[in-house]
Formats: structure tokens, C-alpha cells, sequence
């Protein structure tokens, strides 16, 4: 390292030193932090997340040039409140469920995802006994008629779905494996609501947007291709993700020659299939992403996605 470089990592590492032997201990001096908890080093993360961002080691890996994303879920970068707001004003998004959703259980368990759909009737609803699994209901119709609070309490009872809640990390007594089944269930409710073409090209330009306002200049996404994609006004999933990928792969191309986006350096898409999959599926999977590759100027690999 440089002369300069030796000084700052001498820096960093004392303020570290330092902070592990105050800031993650009961005997914290500082008076900001007045909870009550028992703190130590390797703590759950839901409970060290607020005093770790007042922590001066933080403030400075906010900082740091990040250049590249090494591990990026395409789904998991979805900003939840404006997909929905998108979700909200976009012609035909519909809301569909496995079944009626009337109980805390069912509204904790039953699986539910966004649609598109050009005869979907507001007077059909989800939270009543009668509704008919997978009948699509419009998703400003099931916003307001959710018997919890609203459009409000909607959009709070979609938040739990898609994220760790700060009770389900602490529940530890449902085992490693009950978290993980969450973790996996969050993935295929996002991608339904951005894998319409209208919002999904907003989406990726937003995203760019914010990599880019973050300090990221590329960035290496991924995806199962579990989702299937669906392209504008049409009831049908497209057969494959090639629009998916010809559709994100304009939009960074456009991104780039706007002025802010300047200076993205651009995306690469690694296609992912999972484990659990059996052998046909893991061969087509594979398949797919091998023509996919072939029509597209995108460099997209093949890895594989662990189960717990």
C-alpha cells in the first residue's frame, strides 16, 4: 500500500479497535443510546442495525467508492413503496390469491402475487370466505377493501410478506429452516409485481439510479428465472425471458446515454437456477440461458442458487 493508504488503514483499524470495546458492550458511554439490551459483538442484526449506523467505523464505509455489487438479487432491489405507488397506477395490476384470506394465519401463510388482467371486477374480494382461488381482484380495489386499515394497512400487510419482520428474526424457536422458507417465499411476490413490462423498465432505470447514486458503477445482477415475464397489455407470460432481458438491457443502454447516467458503467445478468430443481428442470433452466446469451449482447451465466 501506498504511504497514504498504510496511515488510513491504521486510522480505521484504531477507531475499530475502539469502538469494539465501547460501542458493542452494556458499558457504552455514550448518552444517545438509552436501550435497555444486552449488546456483544456478532449480535442479531435486527437488534445491532440502529447502533451499528451510529458507529463512527460506519460513517466511514458509507463513504468508501463501492465500484461494483458482488451479490445482488434482482428482487430483492426492489424499493417496495414506489413498485406499489407504480403498481397502483398501472392500467390492469390485480392481486391474486391461493385462497380467501380472512384469518392471521391465512393472512401470514396463503400465497398471493400481482397479475395483469383486462377483465378483473372490483365487486370480487379476497377477504371474504366466498373469494375464489386465483381470481384476479384489482389491486386498488383490494387495497381499499382491506379489512386492516385500508390502502395503509394494505401496503403494511404487503411489507410483511416481502421482508424479514423484526419478530420472525427473533423467533428462533421455529427453527433455522421456517426463516429461510420466508426468505424464499419473498422472492417470487416481488418479481410478480415488477416483471410487467411497464413498471419492470422503470424499474430497472431506478435501480441503475440508485447504484449509481450510491457509488456503484456495475453491477452483476441475478435471478432464478422463476417469475415469468409478461409484456405489455398481454393476459398471456411471454414463453421465455428473452423481452425480459432485450426490454433491461435497453433501458441501461438508454441510462447510460442520459446525462444521469453518464457515468454507469453498465450491468451483467447471471442466470441462476436452484438446487431443489430436478434434473429436467436444471437442464432447461440451462438451456434457456445458453439462447439467452445467444440473442443478447448481455453476458449471462450459469450458477446455482443452495437450499438450507
Amino acid at each position: 500500500m501506498s504511504p497514504t493508504a498504510q496511515e488510513a488503514c491504521a486510522i480505521v483499524s484504531q477507531i475499530r479497535f475502539q469502538e469494539q470495546q465501547t460501542l458493542w458492550t452494556k458499558e457504552y458511554e455514550d448518552s444517545l443510546l438509552t436501550e435497555h439490551v444486552d449488546v456483544f459483538p456478532g449480535m442479531m442484526f435486527s437488534l445491532a442495525k440502529e447502533r451499528m449506523e451510529k458507529s463512527k467505523l460506519w460513517q466511514i464505509v458509507k463513504r468508501m467508492p463501492k465500484g461494483a455489487l458482488l451479490h445482488c438479487h434482482l428482487e430483492a432491489m426492489v424499493d417496495l413503496d414506489w413498485a406499489l405507488e407504480e403498481a397502483f397506477s398501472t392500467e390492469g395490476i390485480c392481486v391474486i390469491a391461493d385462497g380467501a384470506i380472512t384469518t392471521e394465519q391465512q393472512r401470514r401463510k396463503t400465497g398471493f402475487s400481482f397479475t395483469y388482467s383486462k377483465t378483473a371486477k372490483d365487486d370480487d374480494s379476497m377477504w371474504t370466505d366466498e373469494y375464489t382461488a386465483n381470481t384476479p381482484i384489482p389491486i386498488n380495489a383490494a387495497a381499499t377493501s382491506f379489512p386492516y386499515g385500508g390502502r395503509a394497512g394494505f401496503i403494511e400487510w404487503i411489507r410483511s410478506r416481502v421482508t424479514i419482520t423484526k419478530s420472525e428474526h427473533l423467533s428462533h424457536h421455529e427453527g433455522p429452516n421456517e426463516v429461510w422458507r420466508k426468505f424464499m417465499s419473498c422472492f417470487p411476490i416481488l418479481g410478480s409485481l415488477i416483471y410487467y413490462e411497464p413498471i419492470f423498465r422503470k424499474f430497472v432505470r431506478k435501480m441503475c439510479k440508485q447504484l449509481l447514486d450510491d457509488g456503484v458503477y456495475y453491477v452483476d445482477m441475478r435471478s432464478a428465472f422463476y417469475t415469468p415475464y409478461r409484456s405489455v397489455g398481454e393476459e398471456n407470460w411471454d414463453e421465455g425471458w428473452f423481452n425480459m432481458l432485450a426490454d433491461m438491457e435497453e433501458e441501461i443502454i438508454d441510462f447510460k446515454k442520459s446525462e444521469e447516467g453518464k457515468d454507469f458503467w453498465g450491468a451483467r445478468m447471471i442466470w441462476t437456477t436452484i438446487r431443489q430443481f430436478d434434473k429436467k428442470q436444471v437442464v432447461e433452466s440451462e438451456s434457456s440461458s445458453y439462447h439467452a446469451a445467444m440473442s443478447l449482447h448481455y453476458c449471462v451465466s450459469l450458477t446455482e442458487i443452495p437450499q438450507a
